[in-house]
């Protein structure tokens, strides 16, 4: 088996996060043999955790990884992990990034993502200047990231999609456990041209202890965060504290003196967050990035192709190809034709959807 399937492997078993992975993988010296070794030796790689030692000792026992790989792939479910090519350059650069991203949608690379969170009860004025904000964000082609709970999260995804643009949501149970469940339509609605994302195993709850680490991809996924309406103590604070440890950009909206929900944005401009009074505000900071006039500086200019890269883009369009008929029509070997995709990836023009499809980027 190559890598991929022992991360998958490895993301069934409780207890088994991105530090522990990395000890065993250090103990061990690869994945292989990380999963082919005895529970006692599991023990010694991770300090005695005897509880994750049995977990994986019965996970290990009971699970055909392969077998749960086509499952995933059946149900549309797809993942990417960290040593893939598609994983998102951004969150590889964080303290403790996921080793595997389970995922439903389009997973694209983008020039410039922001992150928008805030309360859950929110008021109409942290809801007009939620859509307001992702509306304008979106129109330009940057990528709205957020969490798909409800109240600012929520309008978030919806001003993304109401100027049809791309948002990527992150939840914080498993890609097939939508929570708040009312929000099974907003869900199905993104993976149409966004992407819905989570670290967490198909089939694990929302549970409590999983929206810290949800929130630490939020801001990882992103250059820089905008909170909107957060009370003194609230989980966009949490954000907002992992955006800082990660050296991202943060924004606050001032709110209404009187009001509870505005003490923790109010205090973040207190603290240095740049205040925000129009979608110029964020797109300033990144001017070497983008420019004002909502074109990506990727496309303001040339770009450089070789001819082999030429000759796929021609063979390519906006519906789906399987790599192995690209492959063929190319009239290249496998390994020359996944170099090529790589540097036409890099380069922002194609993207890789459903595992084996090469599609032309829409931004």
């Amino acid at each position: 088996m190559d890598n991929r399937l022992y991360h998958l492997g490895f993301s069934q078993i409780r207890g088994i996060g991105p530090a522990r992975l990395k000890m065993l993988v250090t103990y061990f010296g690869d994945l292989k043999k990380a999963w082919e070794a005895e529970p006692a030796e599991w023990r010694k790689a991770l300090g005695g955790y005897a509880k994750v030692s049995e977990e994986f000792s019965r996970t290990r026992e009971k699970l055909n990884i392969k077998e749960y790989d086509e499952q995933l792939l059946s149900k549309g479910i797809e993942y990417t992990t960290i040593e893939d090519v598609h994983y998102p350059q951004l969150l590889k650069q964080i303290h403790d990034p996921p080793f595997i991203l389970f995922y439903k949608g389009l997973l694209k690379k983008h020039t410039l993502n922001i992150a928008i969170v805030g309360s859950r009860v929110c008021s109409n004025y942290g809801k007009e200047v939620t859509k307001y904000l992702s509306s304008k964000l979106a129109e330009k082609g940057i990528n709205v990231v957020s969490g798909m709970a409800r109240g600012i999260d929520s309008h978030a995804h919806l001003g993304a999609l109401a100027v049809g643009g791309y948002t990527t949501a992150v939840l914080g149970s498993g890609i097939d456990v939508i929570y708040p469940p009312e929000n099974m339509g907003m869900f199905n609605k993104i993976i149409q041209n966004g992407l819905v994302i989570s670290e967490f195993s198909p089939g694990m709850p929302p549970e409590a202890a999983n929206f810290p680490a949800r929130n630490r991809v939020i801001s990882g996924l992103s250059q820089g965060v905008i909170v909107i309406e957060a009370a003194i103590r609230s989980g966009s604070l949490i954000t907002v504290d992992f955006a800082l440890e990660q050296g991202r950009d943060v924004f606050a909206v001032p709110g209404n003196i009187t009001s509870k929900n505005s003490k923790g944005t109010n205090n973040l401009i207190k603290q240095g967050a740049t205040i925000i009074t129009d979608v110029d505000s964020v797109l300033e900071e990144y001017e070497d990035r983008w420019n004002m006039d909502g074109e990506s500086p990727q496309y303001s200019r040339k770009i450089a192709l070789s001819s082999k890269e030429e000759l796929i883009l021609e063979l390519i369009d906006d519906n789906p190809m399987e790599i192995e008929l690209l492959c063929v029509k190319a009239d290249l070997k496998p390994d020359e034709l996944n170099s090529v995709l790589t540097l036409l990836e890099v380069k922002g023009l194609i993207n890789q959807v459903c595992g084996k499809k090469i599609v032309r980027s829409s931004f």
